[in-house]
């Protein structure tokens, strides 16, 4: 039962992963969000082959240098507890893919030969022609789910 409750945390991890990403880090509307991911972020990556200093510093000093992803995912930590009635498998699940984000994206961007090598859709999504589409980070699942994907 406990591996349902890994696979099921990593199906709404992936998810949630790929929905923040295009409609909320990529939502205009959202300045605050989307002013850092995309002002920012991206135009590291671009600029710098897909590395991103920001990522170099742990844990990061500044909002605008990358602390607000790490304060964004305690916030879903602390939001996703009632999760724990449910399962505390689940929600314990869940914690572990939130830092596997954090530390698999973080790595992305400090050593973007590794990143391109072992998460080209994440790579196509920086360094691609079109940087709206490719929105998933660790993995593609729901791009392919949802027809997201370019090359």
């Amino acid at each position: 039962m406990i591996f349902l409750w890994a696979i099921l945390a990593f199906f709404i991890g992936s998810f949630i992963e790929w929905f923040a990403h295009k409609y909320i880090l990529h939502n205009f509307k959202i300045k605050s969000l989307s002013h850092y991911h995309f002002g920012r972020h991206h135009q590291q990556c671009r600029k710098n082959e897909g590395h991103d200093s920001d990522y170099l510093s742990f844990p990061p000093k500044k909002w605008e240098t990358g602390i607000h992803e790490i304060v964004a995912l305690v916030c879903a930590t602390i939001l996703s507890a009632p999760i724990i009635l449910i399962s505390g498998w689940l929600w314990t699940f869940l914690c572990i893919y939130m830092c596997l984000y954090y530390y698999l994206h973080r790595k992305m961007h400090i050593q973007p030969s590794w990143g391109k090598k072992w998460f080209p859709w994440h790579w196509k999504h920086h360094m691609g022609k079109d940087q709206n589409a490719n929105w998933g980070v660790t993995n593609p699942i729901f791009d392919y789910i949802f027809n997201t994907t370019k090359k």
